[in-house]
């Protein structure tokens, strides 16, 4: 049987990078579309360009892609809450554009679509299932959540075959931002204390990339279809996670917590898994094991590359 096709949209991007040196180690051919500054195998094809672009339709055309995984668009809660049209155009407009090029150019490519708990916003209990009320408390949000609906769109009047991911806090080597990564940079810093969003007791819901990359494996080979929640299912409080990174990274220093939260963070989160571990996933990679790993990355200094 031959190796399948996989074209990876946003491949010079965190999740992207990881997923196709992944899937490129397990034997899939992978071809590359986004904005490309980094090392990537020789075998791996690489389109430098950024989407939407009509040079897409020739790239289905002549790769016939079993899966296209979309990766590309935006990350930061943050940024969409300061640019909230520029935010939809990356997510929204991106993501109808790979849909209607995939109709038209390669019915037969399965959609792969990276979303987020963000379409959750704060729940009202805990663990969150994937019937819960969808209401998003930033642009990013409701942006994920419309693209999801975009995804339901054309998988019900096209018959594009599609599977959605909702990914909770993703985490691992090479993450240059979110949480984790700030907090490294304040606990390496040369203050004696530092100042901290929220009052401690906030939690998320942490996975490892390598456990999203095997889930994206799974969904493949066993051609799943749906919507999923993607996490480990375990609640960790911020306050716990900077007692992890100060053991790991060596550091003594006095943790100020200031009450402000920022806009569009939400408050809890804990994902119910039952869907896919019932599909055959379950995460590997511990959070105290990802996050010892993470820190030695951290303190190897290529975080300043």
């Amino acid at each position: 049987m031959n190796p399948k096709n996989i074209l990876v949209t946003g491949i010079g991007g965190f999740l992207g990078q990881h997923l196709s040196n992944y899937l490129y180690k397990k034997g899939f051919n992978i071809i590359g579309l986004g904005r490309i500054n980094i090392k990537m195998p020789h075998a791996i094809k690489l389109y430098n360009l950024s989407l939407p672009n009509q040079k897409l339709t020739d790239i289905l055309n002549e790769h016939k892609p079993d899966a296209l995984i979309h990766c590309a668009g935006t990350s930061s809660v943050n940024n969409s809450v300061m640019h909230p049209y520029e935010d939809f155009k990356k997510n929204v407009e991106v993501c109808g554009f790979v849909l209607e090029s995939i109709r038209n150019s390669s019915p037969k490519c399965k959609f792969i679509y990276l979303s987020s708990a963000a379409v959750y916003g704060n729940p009202t209990s805990l663990p969150i299932n994937e019937n819960a009320i969808c209401q998003p408390i930033s642009p990013y949000g409701y942006h994920k959540l419309l693209c999801e609906m975009l995804v339901e769109e054309y998988s019900n009047l096209f018959n594009v075959d599609s599977a959605v991911l909702r990914i909770f806090s993703a985490y691992g080597e090479g993450l240059r931002k979110q949480v984790i990564y700030d907090l490294c940079r304040k606990l390496t810093s040369d203050t004696e204390s530092i100042e901290v969003y929220g009052n401690g007791s906030e939690s998320r819901d942490f996975i490892h990339t390598v456990d999203i990359c095997r889930a994206v494996e799974l969904v493949i080979n066993k051609d799943i279809k749906g919507t999923f929640n993607l996490a480990s299912g375990e609640e960790i409080s911020i306050s716990m996670l900077i007692e992890g990174l100060k053991e790991f990274l060596k550091s003594t220093k006095h943790i100020k917590y200031i009450g402000k939260v920022r806009s569009g963070d939400p408050e809890n989160w804990r994902a119910d898994v039952t869907k896919l571990r019932l599909n055959g996933f379950k995460p590997q990679i511990s959070f105290e094991q990802g996050l010892k790993g993470y820190c030695k990355w951290y303190l190897g200094g290529t975080h300043n590359e």
